[in-house]
């Protein structure tokens, strides 16, 4: 049988995600002439809790012995030494499939459909708390970056198509072999992606800066800019009768799966294609405020926002107009 099915029988769903996160990442499988075999992990002294976390999620799947102190002496380090946690599976089934799969001749390849089929936000949270960091200066987010120079610059590119197949994410190879984002948009829904895997003890991976919000003066004028398709009369009228929807909009994006699907969507792409027109318009406090909320949450401009509340508009009229003709259409059945 083939090993790919063999392991997908053998193992639950959420546990083949937890362990091609850890293959992605710091996992390995143990190549030794004459020996089995064994799925095994490392990490340093300080996230001693992750490795636990990830030993008691495995254990029971991979028979994996307790994590286990281990100190090296290593005179290139200031301190002359390095601290870590390792452990190591039985020899097993589980680890020879792997080894199967992962290591087909005795190197490390990236199996792309095996990857693909158990690749999942469990998936990127596990490699990221790995491999991963969120790089910060001025306290704005600049990048995400996972290492994946292990990998080769092609399976790398495989990589990038994976995310982008299953997440939506678009990722990029910098001149280390690694992969980065640098889009706000995308890191920040990338951060929300992972944030529910995300163990305490790596939080730092996830924080981001809560910026003071700025003062907004009263009646601030304001620009925005919109395709041509969005039909504006009276600027002022029109496009505070669109920005209505905000407290709707914001309520939607402040829930994971209503945020996740506008971002699939491509809601959050900006239409560069189209003509569009710039309107000056006076804004209230409260709406300049939940603008600003919007844009703490999904990195989108203020002209993507505006965007968003007309489709919310012209949907829910879309719904309105449905109704109505249902129940015309009943009454008519009715006296008939």
């Amino acid at each position: 049988m083939n090993p790919e099915k063999q392991l997908r029988e053998l193992v639950p769903s959420n546990q083949l995600c937890m362990i091609v996160g850890k293959l992605l990442g710091d996992g390995n499988i143990s190549i030794e002439k004459g020996r089995q075999p064994r799925f095994r992990f490392s990490h340093c002294l300080k996230d001693k809790e992750w490795v636990f976390w990830c030993y008691e999620q495995l254990k029971d799947h991979v028979e994996l012995s307790s994590p286990k102190y281990r100190k090296v002496l290593d005179q290139r380090l200031k301190a002359g030494y390095s601290e870590s946690y390792d452990t190591q599976s039985k020899v097993g089934e589980i680890s020879t499939l792997l080894r199967e799969v992962w290591y087909p001749k005795g190197k490390k390849i990236l199996p792309v459909e095996f990857v693909n089929a158990h690749f999942s936000p469990l998936t990127l949270a596990w490699w990221y708390q790995d491999d991963g960091s969120l790089t910060i200066s001025n306290s704005t987010i600049r990048k995400v970056i996972l290492s994946t120079n292990s990998f080769s610059n092609q399976e790398n590119k495989k990589l990038i198509e994976i995310l982008f197949a299953n997440l939506h994410l678009s990722f990029s190879l910098d001149h280390q072999n690694r992969l980065v984002i640098y889009d706000q948009k995308q890191i920040l829904y990338f951060l929300s992606l992972v944030r529910e895997f995300i163990h305490p003890c790596m939080s730092r991976k996830i924080n981001i800066p809560k910026n003071k919000p700025p003062s907004f003066q009263l009646n601030q004028r304001t620009t925005i800019t919109l395709p041509l398709t969005i039909p504006v009369t009276l600027p002022t009228k029109d496009l505070r009768q669109i920005l209505s929807y905000l407290p709707e909009l914001l309520s939607q994006l402040q829930n994971r799966v209503n945020y996740h699907h506008f971002f699939k969507h491509k809601f959050f792409l900006e239409n560069t294609d189209c003509t569009r027109k710039s309107y000056q318009i006076q804004l209230e406090q409260n709406e300049l405020r939940l603008l600003y909320e919007c844009r703490q949450i999904t990195g989108m401009s203020m002209n993507q926002i505006t965007e968003l509340c007309y489709i919310l508009q012209r949907n829910k009229n879309r719904n309105n107009n449905l109704i109505k003709e249902q129940k015309i259409a009943y009454q008519f059945f009715i006296r008939n």
